[in-house]
């Protein structure tokens, strides 16, 4: 569908390109012209028109595709299709915003500052903000007392088979592991053998999130912990120190977002500039009654 508008605006908006002109498909009054198909290939992705101008059969498809989106679009024209006020404001709104995105480019093709020593100094002066916090690597068994999961227990219930767990683990006979598959009700986390991942404090449950942060040695089992969710049996598998990034490693992040708030914070001054010199107003009286009328027609 969004091709097919594209290429619909393309047609009323009489494009002119230095290598316009040449005929490369013709059947009863219709041309499609090389400019056609620029249109249709500088809709898409760069990536995506390389592949297509190397497929000799999807370029002829594509020019198919155009000659009949124009045969069509002649015959709506002579039935009249396209004469509604509701359908030329919709042309009006594809070719207006075509424009708009051609004002923008021009906009934003203004010269940039450098932003390299801004960066820097943001850099030195929050470095809180670029340090990787203390994190976890942890497994679980859980067994669970909500109903947010399929399987679960009264508490009473899930409680008894918890201290079984931590008893055949505590004797040595059977491996973490595979108590998880034996035991644990995360179906999330089964699959890994209750492996949590990576994550950071303050990322789960608070009782969860204490038992783990009280554990330091890599293999080490937390007693039994309650949380909403039911008891659980922790395994620490690493712990990992804050690491605070260098700023080499931030660097590009940090002038790509300074560049990209700068390019915005310029367009709405010039938006704001050009409200102002139009003396626009909005009449909000007239834009409530619109409102009603239009959730009105929805209810009925």
């Amino acid at each position: 569908m969004r091709i097919c508008l594209l290429l619909i605006v393309a047609l009323y908006l009489s494009p002119v390109t230095a290598m316009a002109g040449e005929t490369l498909m013709f059947g009863g009054d219709i041309e499609v012209k090389d400019v056609d198909l620029d249109a249709l290939l500088l809709s898409g992705p760069e990536d995506a028109r390389s592949k297509v101008v190397a497929d000799h059969n999807q370029l002829l498809k594509l020019l198919r595709q155009i000659y009949l989106i124009r045969a069509l679009s002649e015959e709506a024209e002579k039935s009249g299709l396209g004469d509604s006020e509701l359908f030329q404001a919709k042309l009006r709104r594809q070719r207006e915003k075509l424009l708009y995105l051609e004002r923008l480019k021009q906009i934003d093709a203004e010269p940039i500052p450098d932003f390299e020593q801004a960066a820097k100094e943001q850099y030195h002066g929050n470095p809180e903000a670029y340090t990787i916090p203390e994190r976890f690597e942890a497994k679980h068994i859980l067994i669970s007392t909500t109903d947010r999961l399929p399987k679960h227990h009264p508490k009473e219930e899930a409680l008894e088979i918890i201290k079984k767990v931590k008893a055949e683990l505590d004797s040595g006979l059977s491996t973490f592991e595979d108590l998880v598959m034996v035991y644990s009700e995360d179906t999330v986390t089964l699959k890994n053998k209750g492996s949590l991942g990576v994550f950071k404090r303050g990322s789960m449950v608070e009782p969860f999130d204490e038992a783990v942060a009280a554990m330091h040695k890599p293999g080490e089992i937390s007693d039994i912990v309650e949380t909403q969710f039911g008891y659980h049996i922790i395994k620490l598998v690493n712990r990992y120190s804050p690491k605070k990034l260098t700023f080499d490693q931030v660097k590009e992040k940090l002038v790509l977002k300074m560049k990209s708030d700068y390019i915005q914070n310029r367009r709405d001054e010039y938006f704001d500039k050009l409200l102002k010199k139009n003396k626009a107003s909005i009449y909000e009286d007239k834009v409530e009654a619109y409102a009603q009328k239009q959730q009105q027609q929805s209810a009925e």
